[in-house]
């Protein structure tokens, strides 16, 4: 026979179970919800490197400086809109420099990074008065669930401790809207002095 004692603690287990039911349940929509919220559709990134892709230096000589590595950028994307990238501005900010040279190459992930033809996006254009760099593509890219492109610059001697101490950022207005939209507001930069503190010192 069960008492109405036992059946109070019956209802009481029933009760705290169902508690511990509902809380399992919130806690699963909540991190799921957070998950959702941290999942961006569109993001950008990118990261200073400082590479030396050729150790030769008569090579260096002969085409005019280091062939440098100098940063990646990365653009992530979970929509399924087709989406295609033509070109790109990058603001020089330090010493004023009146020529630069550098290239766009697009890295594929299955394999190490080459710096040839068939992965080169674009050759750039200087312009010193604005201390921009003017990346034009050959043709335009078809932007996937991300897309690895490589910054390369032909770094001549003078120029080599100039270059570690500033920055190159990212102009927004070139970039296809949806990527405008989410990356509103933020610095996009490939900071070269983060690398050289003590240059930067």
């Amino acid at each position: 026979m069960v008492t109405s004692e036992k059946k109070a603690d019956i209802e009481k287990v029933k009760v705290r179970m169902n508690a511990m039911r509902y809380a399992l349940a919130c806690g699963v929509i909540c991190t799921s919800l957070a998950n959702t919220t941290n999942q961006e559709p569109f993001k950008i990134l990118l990261e200073p490197k400082w590479v030396n892709l050729d150790t030769n230096p008569e090579r260096a000589k002969e085409f005019g400086g280091k062939w440098i590595l100098a940063g990646s950028i990365t653009l992530k994307k979970r929509s399924p809109e087709v989406l295609f990238l033509d070109k790109m501005k990058l603001t020089w900010e330090g010493e004023k420099i009146e020529k630069l040279i550098g290239s766009l190459y697009e890295k594929n992930d299955m394999m190490e990074f080459l710096p040839i033809e068939k992965y080169l996006l674009s050759d750039s254009m200087w312009k010193s008065s604005t201390q921009q760099m003017i990346l034009h593509f050959h043709r335009p890219l078809t932007l996937g669930a991300i897309n690895t492109l490589y910054l390369v610059l032909t770094v001549p001697e003078e120029l080599e401790n100039i270059l570690k101490k500033g920055k190159f950022t990212l102009e927004h207005v070139n970039l296809p809207v949806q990527y405008r939209h989410h990356v509103k507001g933020q610095e996009l930069s490939i900071a070269l002095s983060d690398l050289h503190p003590q240059e930067s010192a």
